[in-house]
């Protein structure tokens, strides 16, 4: 098997194995991990599905390269590869900065603004590496149906995150924009 695939594979495993960390600490404190979507639950749900089938064309792919689909060169599949990499260690990092305040959707509960560590650089780093997954995939994968998946599943992503800035303003008030101030979006 190509070495480019094994990364690919040993990244992905790397992430179900930090997600299954994360998801046992939340239950172990008995911290709920929904909130509620910022935008309609079915742009919301189609959004994730896309992104998560983008995802997973990467994974087979790499799983099956004797199938050969949308070839790509090597130096790509590199490429590819790395991005995926960069993309899953920026979310673990991010999961890990931001404790017991993630969730998916917005917080019931009261949270903390996280502004250290990778906050410091990234308002959304969790986006971001989701974002670097998605564009490893259309790189080591580039078929038209997974680009325009990993395309639409980006862009709920971004009407997300509008969503969840505008609730954060509301909740921290000066301190949020004082932090907007200082650190992007995404870089």
């Amino acid at each position: 098997m190509p070495l480019p695939n094994l990364l690919i594979i040993a990244t992905f495993t790397f992430l179900g194995i930090a997600m299954l960390f994360i998801g046992a600490g939340y239950r172990g404190k008995g911290i709920r991990f929904w909130g509620k979507p910022t935008i309609d639950y079915g742009y919301f749900l189609t959004g994730k599905i896309s992104l998560f089938t983008s995802w997973a064309l990467l994974l087979v792919k790499a799983i099956m390269p004797e199938w050969n689909w949308n070839p790509v060169s090597e130096g790509m599949a590199w490429f590819a590869a790395v991005i995926n990499l960069i993309g899953t260690l920026i979310m673990v990092i991010a999961f890990v900065n931001l404790g017991t305040s993630l969730r998916v959707g917005l917080p019931e509960s009261a949270t903390t603004l996280k502004t250290k560590g990778i906050y410091g650089i990234s308002r959304n780093p969790i986006y971001l590496g989701v974002f670097l997954i998605c564009i490893s995939s259309c790189l080591f994968f580039p078929n038209p149906v997974n680009i325009l998946l990993a395309l639409y599943g980006m862009m709920m992503h971004n009407k997300i995150i509008l969503g969840e800035e505008k609730f954060l303003a509301g909740r921290f008030g000066k301190e949020w924009e004082d932090y907007t101030k200082k650190v992007r979006r995404y870089i």
